[in-house]
């Protein structure tokens, strides 16, 4: 599975126009006929955007599988069925609230190149399909891919921030059939007026205050388009990305023993010795292309930062919703908290900063840190360049759409850590 990201702010770089031609060349890719399934989150432009390519789409003689509001990993899921070459979705963009960003599935790499979109006769325009079914299919499918007995019984509360954007939001509902007492937060039945499309520090805040005066088993925040998802702890901890990794790739390789675990090159060293203890292999990838690298190696699970977890068994995407679920089996199998589950991970020293950098001179500062270490340290160059070092590793890697440098560095040493991120800060700035 290859995810293409296409983002801008809406109305100067991603324009009706824009959009529409991009739809026409996607159409144009695919061919006449084919089918493509479109979805968006609840933003007021995702929905002007996305009508603009779903006109581009039919343009090229596509017909198109209108979704409406439904969260990725429900269209992701359905898309099979709907028999689609291609899956579109539109949704605000997590950095910034003034963008967009288009995300393009499909099963082989498009090249998005600048050309002439070739549209169809007026007589072999595609049709757009709106439809509705998909809601019911996914629910069900979600459903027989955990333990619902044992989840049942355990009768959880749970406090939920989520903004699905429709009047039968999926999370909630999927909670309910698996007895769960639900206690939500942050949800809109139209439109959005919160900046950004991820939980912010105040929504994350509520949230943790909530789980501790309800004695609720858990707390969890949901994206605008359910393929990320913050968890925190009975006692009202944020439980790192890291952390919640290494909990599912150990639960993932107590069920599959000595299967692959796939991860971006942002994984920390934790994560490695969790895999490593219970027999599995650990395979590290560009952060655009686990997905695709979960399908290569027949990996049996696979994440990213922030907070967005694939469970195979299930389908090869990014999904929230499954994850909580997910989260919820393990409590109710290991008779055991979240707090306890993430105290034995082990979390090391780590900071995560970015530098302003010309985009002319990313390759320039890459190679500087490529050629900066010795031939027996461990350097991965799948995105970016990462040096594992004895006790602490740098990844160094250019941001794909701004004019940054984006620098990780953990260390067990709090010390070493100092140390790194004054060396790996004044290498940067001086070049």
């Amino acid at each position: 599975m290859y995810v293409k990201n296409v983002r801008g702010v809406v109305n100067f770089e991603i324009t009706n126009e824009f959009a529409n031609n991009l739809g026409t060349i996607l159409g144009n890719y695919v061919g006449p006929g084919k089918k493509v399934v479109v979805g968006r989150d609840l933003n007021a432009p995702s929905q002007m955007i996305k009508r603009s390519f779903t006109a581009g789409l039919m343009a090229a003689g596509v017909e198109v599988i209108d979704f409406g509001v439904a969260p990725i990993p429900v269209i992701h899921y359905n898309r099979d069925f709907y028999g689609a070459n291609l899956m579109i979705t539109i949704s605000k963009s997590h950095l910034r609230p003034e963008e967009v960003d288009i995300k393009i599935f499909s099963d082989h790499k498009i090249p998005l190149e600048q050309r002439h979109a070739e549209k169809v006769p007026w007589n072999q325009i595609g049709y757009l399909r709106h439809v509705h079914e998909f809601r019911e299919k996914y629910i069900k499918a979600v459903l027989r891919h955990v333990n619902t007995h044992i989840i049942n019984n355990k009768s959880f509360l749970i406090v939920l921030d989520s903004e699905e954007g429709t009047n039968m939001p999926f999370t909630p509902q999927i909670l309910n059939e698996l007895n769960c007492e639900t206690i939500q937060v942050g949800r809109k039945e139209s439109g959005s007026d919160s900046d950004l499309s991820v939980p912010d520090p105040k929504r994350i805040s509520l949230v943790s205050d909530l789980t501790t005066a309800l004695g609720a088993d858990m707390g969890v925040l949901l994206d605008n388009d359910d393929d990320r998802v913050v968890f925190i702890d009975q006692k009202g901890n944020i439980i790192r990305d890291q952390t919640i990794l290494g909990i599912f790739a150990k639960y993932a390789l107590e069920e599959h023993s000595g299967g692959n675990i796939v991860s971006s090159v942002v994984a920390s060293l934790s994560l490695n010795e969790i895999i490593s203890s219970e027999g599995g292999n650990l395979i590290k990838t560009s952060v655009d292309n686990v997905l695709n690298e979960i399908d290569n190696s027949n990996a049996i699970f696979g994440g990213d930062e922030p907070g967005m977890y694939s469970f195979p068994e299930f389908h090869n995407c990014f999904d929230a919703i499954f994850s909580v679920l997910k989260m919820m089996e393990i409590l109710a199998k290991k008779d055991t908290t979240l707090s306890n589950l993430a105290a034995e991970i082990k979390e090391y020293n780590r900071t995560v900063f970015t530098i302003e950098c010309e985009n002319e001179k990313k390759d320039e500062v890459i190679e500087a840190f490529t050629t900066g270490f010795v031939a027996e340290d461990d350097i991965n160059t799948s995105d970016g360049v990462r040096i594992d070092l004895e006790d602490s590793f740098i990844l160094i890697r250019p941001s794909r759409f701004e004019p940054l440098i984006r620098a990780y560095i953990e260390s067990k040493s709090v010390q070493k850590l100092q140390e790194l991120t004054e060396s790996v800060k004044m290498v940067i700035m001086t070049i």
